[in-house]
């Protein structure tokens, strides 16, 4: 019987079979956590920055989240993501970027540690009015893009003026939706300047959520490399199983 690893959101419970090809997570219960091998967004005591993404050692199936004070910032499963990265890519020294459909996670990666965290409520946001995240015609995206990140304390404002022409019908939902996922990555990369600027980063997230970030940070001519979120993910869901103790 295959191995079976989680991560709880929140909400639900994700499983990956760590013996197969396959990366893509299932959907359960959150009450089936029991039998797993390694399971990571339970009450375990945080790690706090900086530190690696992982400890060395793993002394209960629980993986420990990772912790920062100020800005406060808890991941909730994304330290195996950050641990799958990093184990494949152990020189990379820049910012990783780990968008979700409710959070986007940016963290500051050095000499294989996590040295300091940003977390936004982007999906959650584009959720509450929008279709979430979206790109859409890459054009309209950058120009909105920019516009925001010129005048971030304008963002609002835009997301308001933009479910308007929707209600109204003079703007189709999914330009619209594409519009404000820019106006909000706008404010991230506005609020985030001092992290990207000079600086790589590694977008790691399944690729419709990958799509916006990519675009907006090339925008800015910000050097951008890709991972898939699920592979990664179960990368370091196996790392995390190889250093359980029992």
């Amino acid at each position: 019987m295959s191995a079976q690893a989680g991560i709880f959101d929140g909400t639900e419970l994700w499983l990956w079979d760590l013996d197969s090809a396959s990366s893509a997570p299932t959907r359960t219960n959150p009450e089936n956590r029991s039998a797993l091998a390694v399971i990571a967004g339970t009450a375990a005591s945080p790690r706090n920055l900086p530190c690696t993404a992982l400890p060395e050692t793993l002394q209960s199936p629980d993986i420990p989240p990772l912790s920062q004070d100020h800005p406060r910032t808890v991941t909730r499963g994304e330290e195996v993501t950050l641990a799958g990265f990093i184990a494949q890519n152990p020189k990379f020294d820049g910012i990783l970027c780990l968008p979700s459909a409710t959070s986007t996670l940016w963290a500051h990666v050095s000499a294989e540690e996590i040295v300091s965290m940003r977390r936004f409520l982007t999906g959650t946001l584009l959720g509450a009015a929008f279709d979430g995240l979206t790109l859409g015609d890459p054009e309209a995206f950058s120009e909105a893009l920019s516009d925001t990140m010129s005048r971030p304390e304008h963002a609002a404002l835009r997301l308001a003026a933009l479910k308007t022409a929707v209600d109204l019908d003079e703007i189709a939902p999914t330009e619209a939706t594409s519009r404000a996922t820019a106006a909000l990555i706008g404010t991230e990369l506005a609020a985030t300047r001092s992290y990207w600027l000079g600086q790589p980063v590694a977008v790691i997230a399944p690729a419709p959520l990958r799509a916006p970030y990519r675009t907006a940070l090339e925008s800015q001519f910000v050097p951008v490399s890709q991972a898939d979120g699920h592979a990664i993910t179960l990368a370091g869901l196996r790392l995390a199983r190889e250093r359980l103790t029992r």
